[in-house]
This record gives C-alpha cells, sequence and structure tokens, in this order.
C-alpha cells in the first residue's frame, strides 16, 4: 500500500509541476517594458530624490514615447541615533528609508497602483562625529539606490501580473 501511495505521490507532484510556468528575466523584461516606457517619473526635490530618480531611470531603461502614466513618490527618512547591544551603547545608527509611490493613468486619474518600499541600513562604525555623520550620509544614499530597484522590481510585477490577466480573460472570451 504504502509503494502505491507513494507512486501516487509522485504523479500527483508531476502534474502540478507540468502546470507551473517559469518565465526568463528577458521574458519578463520583454513583457512589461513596453508599460514601463510610458511611466513619466517626477522631478527631484533633494539629493536623496535625485539620486533615487536616477537609478530608478536607470533600471526602467525606458525607452522614448508617450508618457501617459504619472508616478509620484514621498520619500521618507528615519533613524534612530544609537543602538544598544547587551545595554550597552555604541555610535551604532540605525537608518530607515521609506518610499511611498502611486502609479496613476493621467487620462483617467485611475490609481493603478500604490504602496510603500523600505529599506534598512546600519551605519556609524568610525569613531569620529564626522566620520558618523558621513556615514549616515552614505547610508541613506545607499538606500536610496536600492528602493529604486525595489520599486522597478514592484512596477515589474504590476505589471506582469495585470498582462497576464488580461491575457487570461481573453483566452476565456474565446
Amino acid at each position: 500500500m504504502s509503494y502505491f501511495r507513494s507512486c501516487l505521490n509522485i504523479i500527483i507532484v508531476a502534474l502540478v509541476l507540468s502546470g507551473c510556468q517559469t518565465l526568463s528575466t528577458a521574458d519578463i523584461n520583454a513583457t512589461t517594458q513596453a508599460e514601463l516606457d510610458r511611466i513619466e517619473l517626477p522631478e527631484a526635490s533633494d539629493r536623496l530624490e535625485q539620486l533615487f530618480l536616477r537609478q530608478l531611470d536607470t533600471s526602467l531603461n525606458q525607452q522614448a514615447g508617450l508618457r501617459d502614466l504619472a508616478l509620484s513618490i514621498d520619500m521618507s527618512v528615519t533613524s534612530s541615533s544609537t543602538l544598544a547591544v547587551k545595554g550597552k551603547t555604541s555610535s551604532l545608527s540605525k537608518s530607515v528609508l521609506s518610499v511611498d509611490y502611486v502609479l496613476s493613468d493621467r487620462l483617467s486619474n485611475e490609481i493603478l497602483t500604490e504602496g510603500t518600499v523600505t529599506a534598512t541600513a546600519t551605519s556609524g562604525t568610525v569613531s569620529s562625529y564626522f566620520g558618523q555623520e558621513q556615514s549616515k550620509i552614505f547610508a541613506s544614499e545607499r538606500l536610496a539606490l536600492t528602493l529604486a530597484d525595489r520599486l522597478t522590481q514592484k512596477l515589474r510585477l504590476y505589471f506582469l501580473s495585470s498582462s497576464q490577466k488580461q491575457s487570461s480573460s481573453t483566452s476565456s472570451v474565446q
């Protein structure tokens, strides 16, 4: 009986795996690039936003075309001044950078997707106060670059899921 059960389990796993679809990175990029090309990026108001938007522009790899989708962002930086390890304070500082984003259609003013991406870094392992402040600045700048890449991934996933929904709804209609 256990032989029969193990054979049955193998067949079930094989059937489940045969229904899975894998997409390569190139397939995902090709599927979503036309939609990403439609996004107009906002203007930067400070250095962190400038770094974020420059990295986002590089990650999106946009081509010339109609920009009928608008992306708006709100970036916030929080940091705690000291971290304690086993009751002892240190010169380490924890920085948290968050970006709230909204992607909307400029023609209909419909919100397509919105959310928040967040990243955390620890800085300040140097002993001088100047070095600690510089370390906080560099950590925030690295976080801005990381968040731009994460937002690109979220936008790609949004467009990938919406294209799959459209393709499944058109195939069900036919």
